[in-house]
């Protein structure tokens, strides 16, 4: 359906702002969803503040309350102003920060009293909050979106994976290993016309408990293949049960808690550069043109416009780097705070800082650099759901349209467009899991970006694997000349020795190399791509990192040891080093994810800074920062999980030690990491259940690793593949290229009972929102939502809470209450 500008919307008009305070409800579900998820300050983002929280009321109770000492102690409360960039910095209200930061629920409040809530004055988080017991069900962190929860429900999945794999294959092809005798077998070999015997072996407890120890028992070789058969067949069924199980929890916390991104949709493909009012025009359109099939009026509530605010990041750029020459100026003046030289840069931060707002406010009053994108939120789900069912694209109709600058040809009358322009309307992220600082950037450089970072991927990653390729093909070629001096008889204890060692060290260096160097490399990469939103950056980083210890771990030893070398069952050969690499891989993780460097470097650090006090020169907004503990990275832990899992099912049946080294080892990584979520991490990332989604299209990979591991073992050992390994390798290749999720909902349906509630009603729960996220509308939604906040108080509340303004530019007459 073709949509016709209005020339003269009515001025009247205006968007949601609030309701009237009788539409209040005590029974708001959601109060603390994503309490935890706001983005202070990533170093490759674009600072955000989080917003601010006001008053929270209670209606439950009818009480009477002194209205003149709860004005006296707001009235104080506004007479401080929180300043970020303050020298010296409050440490004191840095603490507190670090303590609202925590990964805990809020304390609960006793409804029949009074109660005054202490909260951080930066972000308005409460300080005092009430620790998660360590032996809780993940479902406690929940809170924080079903993101967390998700990941540790994969952990135990691939647990039970991993420990069905050992019940029904591997306890069997561990005892049948440990039971054989081929490697204590002697051979008869012709040396310079003497015959001598030699072990078919190297004496190792490692070749002992592999395939190669059973080579002459072609009956237990066959009973494992089968048993792998079915072992697979098991692992499938799991996994599609898995995938329900994961809707199941998301669509159990959707039901407890109310979000923006449940009334919100993202439009795409917006016309630019019309002069007209957008808002009222996409709220206008969405009202009138985008549900044709339904006698059920549309009500649009709000319409949030995106901007490039690559110039708003310049300046902030400029702005630090005049607090930074606001720190040299105090160092050259003995730390004078006072000196006419620091209050002369403290004014020009101020009126910078002032030129900041103010052009933020030209952004919105004259939709200066609107990037083409909206976030339009509805009167309840209902009516996003029906206008996402009737707008649906496909992606050759966006390549096509991309190619056509946003024009696209053939458009029917069921398509909603503008200007010949049809508009991509998708599921909206929730407001904190949007890059606000990329949204904005145009395909044709997000296509340039991407494919930089995939060539700096490779060609790093390229060098990684030649260096390890290296080092590897050393260690073999000693391998192989220990191989000939034991022929000759030549060999001596020490040689042998100095192989083993050798080997230990490169399995060991290959460990340390993925857990430290590969996630920076990795991480710097992936930053570098300008990726929308938090979500999509995380499965980006997961599939490059997973990949990347995948290669040095597992296939490197491959090529150099059976390809290259040719050396299986050898000293220093395929069987030790991976076999060492498997012991590595499932006890060093968990043990340095326990000991936690990371904190302890920090803790060092924060020791060090605090004990200057004002000679630190940290500002405000630093010193909290340096508080709080280091961040928490989803990615990272999904990709520890997904090598260990690829690489375990790969090589499972020549080394089934190693399923029982994954096994304990993820089971140990577990609890580590839960214990580390809560009580020695920050988290400010949203996750939604799209990551969890694709991490299990990744594990599904596990299939086609094992049916490929199986084939390889075969042929390297006996030279020859099995019709059953063929067979397993067809099965595998077809399950990968199944839509497993469709397959997954057919045959296990999730309900979702959620009660649909008007807008009116769940955005008094919201955390925060679309407006209060974007950084250009967010100083002017926060002050209207601490407006509208302060209608709803009445005489019956029970608990407040106070807050301290934030000034953030010194104007108190500036309305502006926050920098990014």
């Amino acid at each position: 359906m073709k949509y016709n500008s209005q020339t003269n919307p009515p001025s009247n008009f205006q968007h949601f702002m609030g309701v009237a305070p009788n539409q209040f409800s005590s029974n708001i579900k959601g109060q603390t969803l994503n309490s935890q998820q706001q983005n202070l300050h990533d170093e490759s983002r674009v600072s955000q503040m989080p917003v601010s929280k006001i008053e929270e009321v209670n209606y439950q109770h009818s009480h009477e309350v002194n209205h003149s000492h709860i004005d006296l102690q707001q009235q104080s409360s506004k007479a401080q102003h929180y300043h970020p960039l303050t020298m010296p910095c409050n440490w004191d209200l840095a603490r507190k920060h670090a303590l609202s930061r925590r990964t805990a629920l809020e304390k609960k409040k006793d409804i029949t009293k009074t109660t005054n809530v202490e909260t951080c004055p930066c972000c308005g988080f409460e300080v005092e909050r009430d620790e998660i017991p360590y032996c809780s069900n993940p479902m406690a962190l929940s809170f924080l979106g079903s993101g967390f929860t998700l990941f540790y429900n994969y952990l135990k999945y691939c647990i039970i994976i991993l420990f069905i794999t050992l019940v029904t294959k591997q306890i069997y092809n561990l005892y049948t290993s440990y039971e054989g005798s081929y490697c204590s077998h002697v051979k008869k070999e012709k040396i310079e016309g003497h015959v001598v015997e030699l072990p078919n072996c190297s004496e190792s407890l490692f070749l002992r408990l592999s395939l190669a120890n059973k080579l002459d028992n072609r009956q237990a070789l066959e009973h494992v293949q089968i048993l792998n058969f079915i072992n697979l067949f098991i692992v499938m069924m799991v996994l599609i049960y898995f995938r329900k199980s994961q809707r199941q929890i998301d669509t159990t916390i959707d039901e407890e808690l109310l979000t923006p991104a449940d009334y919100t949709v993202c439009v795409k493909n917006i016309p630019l550069g019309l002069g007209l009012d957008y808002k009222w025009e996409l709220k206008h359109m969405f009202e009138t043109c985008a549900v044709i099939s339904d006698t059920k009026p549309i009500v649009v509530k709000k319409v949030v416009l995106v901007y490039d605010i690559e110039e708003i990041i310049e300046m902030e750029k400029q702005l630090d780097e005049l607090v930074d020459r606001k720190k040299d100026i105090i160092k050259e003046y003995n730390y004078n705070f006072n000196h006419p030289k620091v209050l002369e840069i403290d004014q020009k931060i101020k009126e910078f800082e002032h030129k900041i707002h103010q052009t933020e406010k030209e952004y919105e009053r004259e939709n200066k650099k609107f990037a083409g994108i909206a976030f339009i939120s509805f009167e309840d789900e209902t009516m996003k759901n029906l206008v996402l069912q009737e707008n649906q694209h496909t992606q050759l109709e966006r390549m096509k349209s991309y190619w056509n600058k946003g024009k696209l040809e053939g458009l029917s009358e069921n398509d909603l467009s503008w200007h010949e322009q049809k508009l991509f309307i998708e599921q909206a992220p929730e407001p904190n899991e949007v890059d606000w600082e990329f949204i904005h950037v145009k395909t044709e450089e997000k296509i340039s970006k991407r494919v930089k970072a995939w060539i700096i991927y490779l060609l790093v990653e390229s060098a990684a694997f030649y260096s390890i390729y290296l080092i590897a093909h050393k260690v073999a070629k000693y391998g192989d000349e220990a191989r000939e001096e034991e022929i000759q008889g030549k060999l001596d204890h020490n040689t042998m020795l100095k192989i083993n060692i050798l080997s230990f060290i490169i399995s060991l260096s290959i460990v340390l190399f993925n857990k430290f160097a590969v996630a920076k490399i990795v991480h710097y990469i992936v930053d570098d791509e300008k990726i929308s939103s938090k979500t999509k950056f995380q499965i980006s980083f997961v599939y490059k990192y997973a990949l990347a210890l995948f290669l040095n771990a597992a296939i490197i030893s491959f090529l150099v040891d059976i390809v290259i070398l040719k050396n299986v069952e050898g000293a220093g050969g395929f069987l030790q080093n991976e076999s060492q690499i498997f012991i590595l891989n499932a006890v060093l993780p968990p043990f340095i994810w326990c000991v936690d460097p990371w904190s302890l470097c920090k803790n060092i650090w924060r020791w060090y800074i605090v004990r200057k006090g004002d000679k630190a020169l940290l500002t405000q907004q630093e010193a909290n920062t340096l508080m709080e503990e280091p961040d928490y990275l989803s990615a990272k832990r999904y990709s520890d999980i997904m090598k260990t899992m690829w690489f375990t099912f790969l090589y499972g049946t020549a080394i089934p030690l190693g399923t029982v080294c994954s096994a304990f080892g993820i089971l140990i990584y577990y609890y580590v990491d839960y214990y580390n979520i809560l009580r020695r991490r920050t988290v400010k990332e949203s996750i939604s259940i799209q990551l969890s989604t694709e991490m299990i299209e990744m594990l599904e990979y596990i299939i086609v690793w094992s049916a490929f591991g199986e084939m390889i073992m075969t042929y390297a050992f006996f030279k020859e593949i099995s019709q059953i390994d063929v067979l397993l390798m067809v099965i595998a290749i077809i399950y990968a290229s199944l839509p497993m999720e469709d397959i997954s909902q057919y045959l296990f349906p999730v309900v979702n009972n959620e009660e649909i509630k008007p807008y009116d009603e769940g955005c008094l729960g919201f955390d925060t929102d679309y407006d209060r996220e974007n950084p250009v509308t967010r100083h002017k939604a926060i002050e209207e939502w601490n407006e509208k906040q302060n209608m709803l108080i009445d005489s019956n509340h029970k608990i407040h809470k106070y807050y301290q303004q934030q000034d953030q530019f010194g104007y108190n007459n500036d309305v502006h209450y926050g920098r990014r």
